[in-house]
């Protein structure tokens, strides 16, 4: 589907509130390249091909948010499967990686899911959003979920994909020691390295109905792919280099080094290795509500 391509100058508001980042990612040229990657394989192996995983009815002049929308992959993904008659916003709290040409019912904001608009209540069908466990506090989710169940209209539905962090492994004591560092991490920057279990919880409390967690496992040996599972959780780790030295939980960069080629040879000695992703998906209540009419695959 072809539209005439705009650019992202003019959709970035001069004046777009301040925000405080808590992300411990980075937001430069190879992050950029890590999160298309990132997405597809995401899509592909953890939401069977489908970028709308939730049973999302989408009718013409519906409109889409996704927050953290990052390199805008998944909205771009979607806008050139579907009617142009639906719009789609991406929201960020930085704007380094948002597209420079996109669709002309593509709109890209410098945003905080955490304050949105008043005018966008019961604005948008779908709310998606995927891995914000490494940017939203505690505090932080809760006033996302309850701005996310705000803009949604009635019968709309929200849906995330989160990483399983797990609190012990039983790979090796390298893999603890990294993980362990991992949540530290999160931690230090009062971010909630269980969100998949706390999502579920406060989806209900705020008022959302349909509540649902699709886990999926992912082997995490190497395979002949240039880019699987493996690669992913290896780009993670040294995504997350610089907030662990600067945190002081590894002492240097030879440290981190060695201690990311001592993990990677238990994650070869061991077969159980795996990591686990998860799809939580909620609708803000209405009756009647239909199935979906398009099912979206890459």
């Amino acid at each position: 589907m072809i539209h005439e391509p705009r650019t992202t100058e003019a959709e970035v508001p001069l004046k777009a509130p301040m925000v405080k980042s808590h992300y411990i990612l980075p937001s430069d040229d190879s992050e950029i390249t890590r999160l298309n990657l990132q997405n597809q394989l995401l899509t592909r192996e953890v939401c069977d091909g489908k970028l709308i995983f939730a049973p999302a009815e989408v009718e013409h002049g519906d409109q889409v948010l996704e927050s953290g929308t990052g390199t805008g992959i998944w909205l771009l993904s979607l806008a050139d499967t579907i009617p142009p008659t639906i719009s789609f916003i991406g929201i960020d709290i930085h704007t380094r990686l948002f597209p420079q040409e996109f669709p002309s019912n593509v709109s890209f904001l410098q945003r905080s899911i955490t304050n949105l608009p008043a005018e966008w209540t019961e604005r948008f069908k779908i709310v998606n959003q995927r891995l914000l466990i490494g940017g939203l506090t505690r505090k932080e989710w809760k006033k996302a979920i309850q701005e996310i169940h705000r803009v949604l209209v009635p019968g709309g539905w929200f849906q995330c994909i989160e990483p399983n962090i797990p609190l012990k492994t039983n790979i090796g004591p390298h893999t603890e020691r990294m993980f362990a560092a991992v949540r530290d991490l999160l931690a230090k920057n009062g971010l909630v390295h269980d969100i998949v279990e706390v999502l579920g919880r406060k989806l209900s409390k705020t008022g959302f109905t349909n509540v649902q967690t699709h886990t999926v496992s992912l082997s995490a040996h190497r395979h002949e792919e240039e880019f699987n599972h493996r690669t992913l959780m290896e780009w993670f780790f040294l995504a997350l280099k610089p907030g662990m030295l600067a945190q002081k939980l590894l002492q240097s960069e030879e440290e981190f080094g060695e201690l990311m080629q001592s993990m990677l040879k238990e994650w070869d000695e061991s077969p159980q290795v795996a990591w686990s992703w998860s799809v939580v998906y909620a609708q803000k209540r209405e009756n009647n509500v239909g199935m979906a009419k398009f099912c979206i695959y890459m």
